[in-house]
Order: structure tokens, then C-alpha cells, then sequence
């Protein structure tokens, strides 16, 4: 394959295939000039496409515990033993978490549950939520699996898309049916609701043709937000012993899944690193509250960034920030 050929052609407008995502992956190599073109190619991309915008979407943890699903690299799995007793934020703290986000700048909310918190206690918080921060600010609901109704619930509840992903050997390293996640983004695009998507969690033992696939998933589902993620280890997880691939080559993955995507509001990262935000990144999540990944209580204390310290990070990349609600969810899809 000539990659300068297809770089060029791809900053003129036309989509990769599978085969040449695939090609990308396993023939660009970390160090090479290859991989500096791929990386500029969707980093140029993204900056023309987007204005030179960076975003910043604000994550609350609602809840942390024991969780049933029992995710391999997550450490709410009960199976794990590593999840602090039941924790829950009150309505009134995630409203006043929300106002704070909104209030230093940030650019989405996101309020993410274990995977079987109560539906109806979640959209009693959206909705106290919503009344509480900016009409066009996105709100973004990252929960278990939900139905056609309960989809209509959320929009009725303010939530203006979701974060809903197929993970990475889903169904095998969780006790998640992958069907039943796509049913749900289903029920969610039925609902007018915008999807978040993502390539995650990534380890060192996913082959390059299953991450190619996750990330035409998310094409072929017309999602607003693609993003990818790599795999946190934390000991005592199932997965830990798999170890970690490095921020340049979560970027390689980044820089690959940004040319695939056409037809894209944001490109995420996550967690966030300065190789991706050169990869064709222009979206990293600030967080407080639970977090997957994190065994303090409130990862702000832990492994979550603020909105400030995401901010300055995007300013260090080249990127313009901004404050205010985010173009990239605001019901694209209904225009």
C-alpha cells in the first residue's frame, strides 16, 4: 500500500476501507515517517474539520459498588472484590457537581451509573440536572442497557444523547450481551438520541482486525462522537496480567479511527494524552465522582482530570477552547 497516496487522498475527502484501516494498522509502524504522516494526516483533518476546536465533556460518577456485570478491566466487577461499600451521590450533589462543571467551562455533561442502577432514580437526577444548567448544555447518559421506552424517557428527561458502546470482546471479558447493546443504540437513535461512541477498552492482546472492526462499528451506526480508549490496568482485575498498550500507540489507533470516520461531530481520546490530541483528537473528558478505572471514591482525588487542568491540556495541543454548550451533541441528527 502506498500510504502517502492514501493520506493525500483522504485529506481530499475520501473514506478509508476496512481493508486500508486494516492495512494502517498492522503496516505503520511506531517511529516510522509512515506513522508521523498517518498522525498528521488526522490530526489536519480534525483541525480543518473542526475549526482548530477542542472540547472538553464533564463527567459525573453517580454511584460506585458492587456491579453484576463483572467486566474484566473494571473495578465495580463484585466478582473482583476491589469495589468499596455502595456509594451514591444525592441529587443535589450531582446537580451541584453539574453547575461546577458547566460554571469552569465545560463543554458537555455526562452522568455515568454502574450497569444496573435504577432507571427511574437516574432520570429523576437527569431531570434535576437539566433544570438546573444551560437549555442547550448536552447532557449525556452513560448506563447500563435500556429500551425503546426507556430511551423516550430520556429524551423527556432533557438527556440529549448517550455514551453507549460494543466494547472490545464484549460477552466474553463481560458479562454483557453485545446484542443487547446494539439494541440499545437502536432504541437510542429511535429516540433521536445522539450516540457517543468508542474503540475500548484497547489491551495488547486485541488483534489489529478486531479494533478495526469496533471502529467500523461505530461508522456504520452513524455515531456523532468516535473516540478510543485504552485498557487501565488495575490489580485484581482479570484483565491486569495483559498489561497496557502505550499512548503512542493508542494514537496510532486514534489517528486510523479518525480517517474512518467521514462523517463526525468530535473526536475523543481516553484517557487523555498529548500523541492522541496530535492524532486527530480534539475531545478529552474531565471527571469526578465513581470512575471504572480508579479505586478512590471520588476520582477527582485519584486519576480524574478538571475541566481546568483539560482545558490546558487541549490550549498545549494547539487547540482553541471555548466555554459553553458543545456544537458536536446538540441533536445533529433532528436538524
Amino acid at each position: 500500500m502506498d500510504t502517502d497516496a492514501l493520506l493525500e487522498q483522504v485529506l481530499d475527502g475520501r473514506s478509508i476501507s476496512r481493508g486500508e484501516a486494516l492495512a494502517l494498522i498492522n503496516g505503520v509502524k511506531v517511529g516510522t515517517k509512515e506513522m508521523y504522516l498517518l498522525m498528521h494526516a488526522a490530526d489536519s483533518l480534525t483541525r480543518m474539520t473542526f475549526d482548530n476546536r477542542g472540547e472538553v465533556h464533564a463527567q459525573i460518577g453517580v454511584n460506585i459498588g458492587p456491579c453484576p456485570k463483572n467486566c474484566g478491566f473494571c473495578v465495580f466487577g463484585e466478582r473482583h472484590g476491589l469495589a468499596p461499600k455502595p456509594v451514591e451521590l444525592s441529587p443535589e450533589e450531582v446537580v451541584k457537581r453539574a453547575r461546577t462543571a458547566q460554571k469552569e467551562g465545560a463543554n458537555a455533561i455526562y452522568l455515568m451509573t454502574t450497569a444496573d442502577y435504577d432507571i427511574d432514580r437516574f432520570l429523576s437526577t437527569g431531570r434535576e440536572v437539566r433544570n438546573a444548567i444551560d437549555v442547550k448544555m448536552p447532557l449525556v447518559a452513560n448506563i447500563g442497557d435500556f429500551n425503546t421506552e426507556e430511551a423516550n424517557e430520556l429524551v423527556d428527561a432533557g438527556f440529549t444523547a448517550v455514551y453507549h458502546v460494543v466494547r472490545l470482546r464484549e460477552g466474553v471479558d463481560t458479562e454483557v450481551d453485545p446484542e443487547e447493546r446494539l439494541r440499545s443504540i437502536a432504541a437510542a437513535k429511535a429516540a433521536e438520541l445522539d450516540i457517543s461512541y468508542c474503540v475500548e477498552p484497547i489491551g495488547p492482546e486485541h488483534s489489529s482486525e478486531e479494533i478495526m472492526e469496533s471502529m467500523f462499528r461505530g461508522r456504520d451506526l452513524g455515531v456523532a462522537i468516535q473516540a478510543t480508549m485504552r485498557r487501565i490496568p488495575i490489580a485484581g482485575t482479570p484483565l491486569f496480567g495483559n498489561g497496557q498498550i502505550s499512548e503512542i500507540e493508542q494514537a496510532k489507533v486514534t489517528a486510523v479511527a479518525r480517517l474512518a470516520m467521514k462523517d463526525i461531530y468530535a473526536m475523543g481520546v481516553h484517557e487523555p494524552n498529548a500523541p492522541s490530541l496530535l492524532s486527530g483528537a480534539n475531545m478529552i473528558y474531565a471527571e469526578t465522582g465513581s470512575n471504572p478505572r480508579d479505586i478512590a471514591e471520588d476520582t477527582r482525588e485519584g486519576r480524574g482530570r478538571s475541566v481546568a487542568a483539560c482545558k490546558r491540556m487541549l490550549q498545549e495541543a494547539g487547540f482553541k477552547t471555548f466555554d459553553g454548550p458543545a456544537p458536536s451533541l446538540q441533536g445533529w441528527l433532528r436538524e
